[in-house]
């Protein structure tokens, strides 16, 4: 388990008071809450303490997800992507991604959004290789669908959004990425040609670079 100490009341009641004290009455702080400004500045705390800075054209969201490292694939797609086809060929990619262990891990995941569609597969690699971060097995792509079911409510305002694995594999030649796409009320794994990636619901998906915590077997 964590060593970090949990948030206190008595904390949570001093933002309440500096709140009060500037006049931001409850319809205002709500709107804070709701729009992902306090969610933000949170992120901006966690990702100062990990020593990461997003590139300035771009925006990162933190996570903590548990990942069966060997849970079988087709299983993983079904918890974290319910309305995926038995068809789609993201299910035909399995053997690509054999499990990187064993049992249950805590990881903490660095989410990439370039808001203004601008962004690409190559960009951001490169910013992840400079920040030290590792790439995302499609499992842990498939937990954060199952852990977060309404992350697109909270990351973005748009019509489709994605979350993408960073490990690439050759599908019929070309190179492709695994993803969770979200759009409407349907989740579902992905397949894409790399380059389909970098619009602005697009968030591509990194790891902390310390070793996984088992937890249990």
């Amino acid at each position: 388990m964590s060593s970090k100490k949990l948030v206190t009341l008595n904390q949570a009641q001093v933002v309440r008071n500096v709140a009060n004290d500037k006049d931001i009455g409850r319809a205002l702080f709500q709107e804070a809450l709701d729009s992902g400004k306090f969610n933000k500045f949170l992120d901006d705390l966690k990702t100062a303490s990990l020593g990461i800075i997003p590139p300035a054209d771009a925006r990162i969201h933190c996570l903590t997800i548990r990942v069966k490292q060997d849970i079988e694939w087709q299983k993983a797609i079904n918890e974290g992507a319910p309305q995926t086809p038995k068809d789609f060929n993201v299910r035909k990619v399995g053997d690509l991604y054999p499990p990187m262990g064993k049992g249950f891990s805590k990881e903490e995941i660095i989410l990439l959004n370039y808001p203004n569609g601008d962004g690409s597969w190559e960009k951001a690699l490169a910013w992840a290789e400079d920040m030290g971060l590792e790439k995302t097995d499609p499992r842990q792509v498939f937990s954060i669908g199952k852990k977060f079911p309404n992350l697109h409510q909270t990351l973005f305002d748009g019509e489709l959004m994605y979350v993408v694995a960073t490990k690439e594999c050759v599908f019929v030649g070309s190179r492709h990425a695994c993803s969770v796409w979200w759009g409407g009320s349907d989740r579902k794994a992905r397949l894409h040609w790399i380059g389909h990636f970098g619009g602005a619901g697009v968030w591509f998906v990194f790891r902390k670079p310390l070793k996984p915590q088992v937890l249990c077997p």
